[in-house]
């Protein structure tokens, strides 16, 4: 990571932002060739420091999945209920920002909790929603990315597996005893003869976190984050990352995701959810 002295980083955030006509501070970065807009309100000075060092290590960590071509304005609001407004997604409680083509909607730092926030959390967070707009950017453009039809499994595993976010939501196991207790005639009591039914019969259901996570994505994010994540995970060790890489690459020559993963990764993704599936179901991950 690199690091800036505190003193270098007070003279560029208090010497030279300017105040925007809504009263923000905005202050223009560049890490490499990424360049980024840093708008804050008063207060959030503090804040405004640790989000310039998340993003100089964060950038860099983003750009594995393509370059940040258009600049990004990070936009830090002063607590839960002004990001939630910004992005129109009230009652999601956990959400602490949201990413699109070039800009992050950021929940300052200053209201996550009472004790602060150390910079390695920012700069996960950040590396997590730049990959966003690094995928978003290589894709489409301004007006074709959000019809590209980037499953959420794929667009937050590989941002989780970027920022290393795995530790979050445990590992294949709680996925296993998840999908176990949705899947009819099985439970935590059934013992092996749940487990063998279960086995049999591993096809997706309404609620999956992989193909149909909308259901259960507000009050079990952690679910659909934690598969997002195994799933991303599954798909490089299985495929490999330049496999995954040209996902993207046929994207951006403009084929929508469904036909660029086909031919990627020579499956469809209706088959590569189900073979993730028989794989946590059927307990591959313990061989």
């Amino acid at each position: 990571m690199r690091r800036v002295p505190a003193a270098l980083l007070l003279a560029l955030l208090a010497g030279c932002a300017h105040r925007s006509a809504a009263e923000l501070r905005v202050r223009d970065v560049t890490v490499g060739d990424a360049r980024f807009r840093l708008r804050w309100g008063a207060g959030d000075d503090r804040a405004a420091r640790q989000v310039l060092r998340a993003l100089l290590a964060a950038a860099p960590r983003a750009e594995r999945w393509g370059p940040l071509a258009h600049e990004v304005t990070v936009t830090l609001h002063r607590d839960h209920a002004a990001l939630e407004a910004a992005v129109h997604r009230p009652g999601y409680d956990w959400l602490r920002a949201w990413a699109r083509f070039q800009t992050v909607d950021l929940q300052s730092p200053r209201s996550w909790g009472l004790l602060g926030v150390p910079d390695r959390r920012i700069e996960e967070l950040l590396a997590h929603e730049l990959t966003h707009c690094a995928m978003y950017q290589r894709a489409g453009d301004e007006l074709t990315w959000m019809y590209k039809e980037i499953p959420r499994w794929f667009s937050e595993g590989i941002a989780s597996v970027t920022a290393g976010q795995g530790y979050r939501y445990g590992g294949p196991e709680d996925l296993w005893t998840f999908y176990l207790s949705r899947l009819p005639g099985t439970g935590s009591g059934d013992g092996e003869p749940g487990r063998s039914r279960a086995r049999s019969r591993p096809a997706a259901l309404p609620g999956d976190p992989i193909v149909d996570p909308d259901p259960i994505y507000q009050e079990q994010s952690h679910v659909v984050y934690g598969a997002a994540h195994q799933a991303a995970e599954f798909l490089i060790r299985r495929y490999g990352e330049a496999r995954v890489q040209r996902v993207l690459a046929l994207m951006s020559e403009g084929k929508r995701f469904p036909a660029a993963f086909a031919e990627a990764i020579g499956i469809t993704e209706a088959e590569f959810a189900a073979d993730f599936r028989r794989y946590i179901v059927w307990e591959g991950w313990r061989r």
